[in-house]
């Protein structure tokens, strides 16, 4: 299965063990998962990232490839 984003991979950090992280689109802080996931279709799954420092919210949508 191929992930495909349709949000840039500008902002995106990792951790020491791996696991990919969010940064805040307004401050740069580190989100590491979001407040709620709402999943739109079969292959498209809709986050909203909300910033524990700022309070910025935003929301990103992953796509899943088809098989």
């Amino acid at each position: 299965m191929e992930l495909v984003r349709d949000f840039p991979m500008i902002g995106l950090a990792a951790r020491t063990h791996g696991r990919p992280l969010i940064e805040c689109r307004q401050c740069g802080f580190s989100i590491d998962m979001p407040e709620w996931s709402e999943n739109l279709d079969g292959d498209r799954v809709r986050h909203l990232w909300t910033c524990e420092a700022c309070g910025y919210s935003f929301e990103t949508t992953v796509r899943f490839a088809a098989a």
